[in-house]
């Protein structure tokens, strides 16, 4: 079998292979947010900061995070098992389906509640929204959650990432 990192036992393997895919899932994460940071930029038409570590909005970079981890723990796995699986995977799966669907469900939601609050208290006194939690800025965090096209967004770029990192490192590194 062929392999890019020589490795004298099975131990340094899974410690290579670990950082490998932590650094792949990391980068899909950050180079999603740089997506998401040129689309309001250009939608704006001057650069939106706030972008590069908010959350919402498209495409979604917890997707592509969780989608990344799951294709390169998988893809890793099955070269280096020889076709097999193991316990982690179907772990990394199911935590993965439960964070996409909390941004879907939950977050969305409190995207909507933030949304009709901050309109219903436009006119109360900063001093009494920030009494009421609202913050130093008298508004609630309105982008939280994700619309489905957004976890698509997420999806594709998270499983562009993940092959091609996999790839990358089986391969030519």
């Amino acid at each position: 079998m062929f392999y890019a990192i020589v490795v004298e036992d099975v131990e340094k393997l899974i410690t290579v292979r670990a950082m490998q895919i932590l650094i792949i899932s990391l980068f899909s994460m950050f180079f999603t947010q740089l997506i998401k940071f040129a689309i309001y930029s250009i939608r704006e038409k001057k650069p939106v900061w706030r972008m590069l570590i908010s959350t919402g909005g498209f495409p979604s970079s917890h997707t592509a995070l969780c989608i990344t981890l799951c294709i390169t723990l998988g893809m890793f796995q099955w070269h280096d098992l020889g076709g097999k699986l193991d316990w982690s995977f179907p772990v990394a799966v199911v935590i993965s389906m439960i964070i996409i669907h909390d941004a879907m469900g939950v977050r969305l939601e409190a995207s909507k509640h933030a949304k009709i609050l901050n309109n219903m208290t436009e006119d109360l006194p900063e001093e009494e929204k920030y009494k009421l939690g609202f913050g130093k800025k008298g508004q609630l965090k309105e982008m939280l959650g994700h619309k489905g096209v957004e976890v698509l967004g997420g999806i594709i770029v998270g499983t562009i990432i993940g092959v091609a990192g996999f790839w990358a490192f089986v391969f030519i590194v």
